[in-house]
C-alpha cells in the first residue's frame, strides 16, 4: 500500500511532494495499485476504481470545471452562492467582504480575509493573494459561519478537499462563489495542506478502528388533541438531560417549542436504546399525561426536528461522512415521510451536516428526528455504529451524483430505491452485521415492502410510555 500524489505536473505538486515523505508522485494513472490510497490534485486521468480509495474523485473535479454546473450543485445542497434557478446564470451581488477557506478532510484548515472590494467573477479562483490576510478560524461569528460553510461546500460538490472562495452580502448573507479542486500552495497554505496531509496518512495508518462511544440528541415536539402544537418550555428546562432545544418562537428567546432528550452516550448501540428509554422515563414526569408526543422530520410547519448521533473518539474524515451518507441517510430517507422531510431539507438535514463540539468529538445532523419507534430507533442507531465502523469497506457514494442529491433532497424514494440494494449487500458483507442483524431487519423489509414510518402517531404509544410502567420493545408506528 502507498500513498499517491496523482498530478499534472504543477509547481504545488512538487512543493507537496517535497514536503511529505511519505508521498509518492505519479502523473499516470496506470502507476497506481489496487492497494494505494491517492490524492488526486487536478488529474482526471483514468478511473478511480484503479485505487483502494481516492481523495477528489474524478467525477467530482470534472464537475467544478463549469462554474455554471459547479454553482448550480451548491444551489440544489441549500447553499448561497450567485446562480440564479430561473436563468441558469449567475447574478451579481454587491459584496463588502471576502474570504477564502481551505478545507481538507471535513475540516477548515486556516481562513483569510479581505475587508477590499474584489472582482471575482472575471476568472476562476484558485489562490489566495496578497490582498488576504490570514486571521484565526475563531475569529468572530461570521469566520466560524463561513469556515462551516467552506466545508458544506466542498462535501455537495462530493470532494475531498479544496479553496473555497466566498462572500459577505452587504445585507450580511454568506454566498459560495468558487471551490478550486486543486488549489495553487504557497507559503502558509502550503505548511498547512502539508501538515493536514500528514494528520491524514497518520490516521489511514491505524490498522484497528478505535473504540468509539454514540450519544444522541433527539428531538420532538408537543401536541394538544386538537392537534395544536405546545410549547415545550411549559414543562421542561433549558437544560439537563431532558430539556428544550434553543431555537424560539420568532426568535424571542422565551417560548421555545423543540423538546429535546439527551441520554447517556455509550459504546453499545444496543445500550444507547436503552439510555433514550430511561430519559424518556424522565420527560414523563414532567409533560402532563394528555400532552401528545411527535417526532419525524417536521410535525409542524417551519419546525424542523431532527435525530443527531454523536461520535466520540472517532476521528471525523471525509470517507467517513461520505459512508454515513450513503449507508446510513440514504436508507433512512427510503423509510421515512417524504411529504415533511422535504419541507426540512436542504435548510436543515442536508447531506454531510456535521458539527464539531467543544468536547473533541462531533456530531452527525443529516437525519429527521428517529424515534418514531424502539424497534426503529434501534436499527437506525446499529446502522449507525456498523457504518462508522466499517465506513473503510463501504465506499459507494451514490449520493456525491447530483441527480441523486436533486432526488434525495425532493423525497424521490423511486428514484433512490434501486440503489439500496447494493448498500445492503455492502452491509451485510460487513462482520459487523451478523451481531445486529435482528435489529436492521426491519430496514430493510420497510425499504422492500415500499412502507413509510407514522409521524402522526403519539410516540408515548411506541414506547409504552402512555400505558405501562415498564417499557417494551415493538415494531408499532409503521403503515
Amino acid at each position: 500500500m502507498g500513498y499517491l500524489l496523482l498530478h499534472t505536473g504543477q509547481p504545488t505538486a512538487k512543493r507537496l511532494l517535497r514536503r511529505i515523505p511519505q508521498l509518492a508522485g505519479v502523473e499516470n494513472i496506470n502507476d497506481v495499485k489496487s492497494n494505494d490510497r491517492v490524492i488526486r490534485w487536478g488529474n482526471v486521468s483514468g478511473s478511480d476504481r484503479e485505487a483502494e480509495f481516492v481523495l477528489n474523485p474524478r467525477a467530482s473535479i470534472v464537475r467544478t470545471r463549469s462554474r455554471l454546473e459547479m454553482l448550480s450543485i451548491l444551489h440544489q445542497n441549500g447553499i448561497r452562492c450567485p446562480y440564479s434557478v430561473e436563468s441558469g446564470k449567475e447574478r451579481l451581488i454587491s459584496l463588502s467582504r471576502h474570504y477564502r477557506v481551505p478545507v481538507f478532510n471535513m475540516r477548515a484548515i486556516s481562513i483569510y480575509k479581505s475587508d477590499g472590494k474584489l472582482i471575482w467573477l472575471d476568472r476562476r479562483i484558485t489562490r489566495v493573494n496578497d490582498q488576504f490576510r490570514e486571521v484565526p478560524l475563531d475569529e468572530d461569528r461570521v469566520a466560524t459561519r463561513v469556515a462551516r460553510l467552506a466545508v458544506r461546500a466542498v462535501h455537495a460538490l462530493g470532494l475531498d478537499f479544496g479553496l473555497v472562495s466566498l462572500g459577505i452580502s452587504t445585507k450580511g448573507f454568506a454566498y459560495v462563489l468558487d471551490v478550486s479542486p486543486a488549489p495553487i500552495l504557497k507559503d502558509n497554505l502550503l505548511d498547512t495542506f502539508s501538515n493536514a496531509i500528514r494528520n491524514w496518512i497518520e490516521e489511514e495508518d491505524q490498522i484497528d478502528p478505535p473504540s468509539f462511544k454514540m450519544g444522541t440528541d433527539l428531538e420532538f415536539m408537543l401536541r394538544n388533541r386538537e392537534g395544536k402544537m405546545v410549547v415545550a418550555s411549559n414543562y421542561l428546562p433549558r437544560n439537563g438531560k431532558v430539556g428544550c432545544d434553543a431555537l424560539s418562537i420568532r426568535r424571542e428567546g422565551r417560548k421555545l417549542p423543540l423538546a429535546e432528550i439527551r441520554p447517556a452516550p455509550s459504546s453499545s448501540p444496543i445500550r444507547l436504546v436503552k439510555n433514550i428509554e430511561d430519559t424518556l422515563l424522565e420527560a414523563k414526569r414532567l409533560i402532563p399525561r394528555n400532552v401528545q408526543w411527535v417526532a419525524g422530520s417536521m410535525p409542524f410547519r417551519n419546525f424542523g426536528i431532527g435525530g443527531h448521533i454523536h461520535y466520540s473518539n472517532l476521528p471525523l474524515s471525509s470517507q467517513l461522512v461520505k459512508a454515513l451518507d450513503n449507508y446510513l441517510a440514504l436508507p433512512v430517507m427510503l423509510i421515512e415521510d417524504p411529504a415533511t422531510a422535504v419541507r426540512r431539507r436542504p435548510k436543515y438535514g442536508f447531506l454531510g451536516d456535521i458539527r464539531l463540539k467543544s468536547h473533541g468529538g462531533w456530531e452527525y445532523r443529516t437525519l429527521g428526528s428517529w424515534m418514531i419507534s424502539p424497534a426503529i430507533s434501534t436499527a437506525i442507531l446499529c446502522l449507525a455504529h456498523l457504518a462508522a465502523t466499517h465506513y473503510r469497506e463501504l465506499n459507494r457514494t451514490p449520493l456525491s451524483n447530483p441527480e441523486l442529491q436533486r432526488a434525495f433532497y425532493n423525497g424521490d424514494k423511486k428514484t433512490l430505491r434501486p440503489y439500496f440494494e447494493e448498500i445492503w449487500q455492502d452491509i451485510e458483507d460487513t462482520s459487523m452485521y451478523e451481531t445486529y442483524e435482528e435489529y436492521l431487519d426491519i430496514i430493510s423489509t420497510m425499504v422492500r415492502n415500499g412502507e413509510t414510518w407514522n409521524e402522526l402517531s403519539d410516540i408515548k404509544r411506541a414506547w409504552g410510555i402512555q400505558y405501562s410502567k415498564s417499557l417494551r420493545t415493538g415494531r408499532s408506528s409503521r403503515t
